[in-house]
């Protein structure tokens, strides 16, 4: 799996966007942006990360893919900034991890539920 920072810059040298070019158009330095590639920066805050989205033209698996990178990249533990809104806005989803983690569920009981809200919205 790639790392935040090479995701970063394999997407941006996809999109054929020079490194200063891609952090005039973000809002951070060069510097910042080269250290952030290089792995030596954690990912930046959700605003920065939401401009790298557009301005890489990521589609929305690929975002997705981005803030869990992110999240990863941190020096603690951390959920995906896309995700805590939505976590945060709804109670029930605290009473689905309590008791996922009360009865230690397995990948086999989630990829259940994924598969079953899949099933129900495709």
């Amino acid at each position: 799996m790639n790392s935040f920072g090479t995701f970063i810059k394999e997407n941006r040298i996809k999109k054929q966007i020079s490194l200063r070019a891609f952090s005039k158009r973000i809002g951070i330095s060069p510097v910042y942006a080269s250290s952030i590639e290089n792995g030596t920066r954690t990912a930046p805050s959700y605003d920065i990360l939401k401009k790298m989205c557009n301005v890489l033209l990521l589609n929305k698996n690929e975002q997705e893919k981005l803030f869990d990178l992110a999240a990863k990249s941190k020096h603690v533990p951390s959920i995906a900034c896309d995700l805590t809104e939505y976590v945060n806005s709804h109670e029930l989803i605290y009473e689905l991890l309590r008791t996922a983690k009360r009865y230690n569920a397995c990948d086999d009981d989630w990829q259940y539920f994924i598969d079953s809200l899949s099933k129900k919205y495709q």
